[in-house]
């Protein structure tokens, strides 16, 4: 429910967004207050906590939203959100709202994990395979985690190569628990 609610609130911002070309702008906004909320700790909670007054609350949005310098739009839509009692949401509206962002660029973004740190032209390569497999731009984000022992994963939406030698192993340990 929440991620229905979520995708229908960035959807929302985001043909806003693409009726006036600010589509990215609004995005970059939206994430810059969600990590500002987050930042802020109690102030963030106590914003979206019924424990506290309703006028406290907007009075405090209000003052926050005052020294950002958000766009007239997201300023409304961070209201609205408020309004609506929605304002709990915003990160994962934020989350939406980038994927809608990525979507419309023709982009897909994932994660590359090796066990050893890999050379550009490498990551460059393993890029361009994804791009060719997904038919879209590919964006990585390149980790390192020795525990996979060598070889890739790569993570690209519901697509995920698995080439590590830790999952090879399992599937041999499996196979011979099966066969026991």
């Amino acid at each position: 429910m929440i991620d229905i609610l979520a995708k229908r609130y960035a959807k929302a911002l985001f043909f806003l967004g693409q009726d006036d070309g600010k589509y990215r702008d609004y995005g970059s906004e939206l994430d810059s207050f969600s990590e500002l909320l987050k930042q802020t700790g109690e102030v963030g909670h106590a914003l979206v906590s019924p424990f506290y007054p309703r006028e406290q609350r907007h009075g405090a949005l209000l003052a926050i939203l005052e020294k950002c310098s958000l766009s007239p739009v997201v300023s409304n839509f961070v209201k609205l959100l408020f309004d609506k009692g929605r304002l709990n949401l915003l990160e994962p509206i934020k989350t939406a709202y980038l994927g809608l962002c990525d979507e419309s660029e023709g982009l897909m973004r994932g994660t590359l994990t090796s066990a050893a740190p890999l050379t550009e032209s490498q990551v460059s390569a393993i890029k361009g395979a994804l791009n060719i497999m997904s038919g879209a731009k590919v964006e990585l984000e390149v980790k390192v985690d020795p525990t996979i022992i060598g070889g890739l994963v790569a993570r690209l939406g519901d697509l995920v190569v698995d080439s590590s030698i830790q999952t090879q192993l399992k599937r041999l340990s499996q196979k011979l628990a099966g066969a026991a």
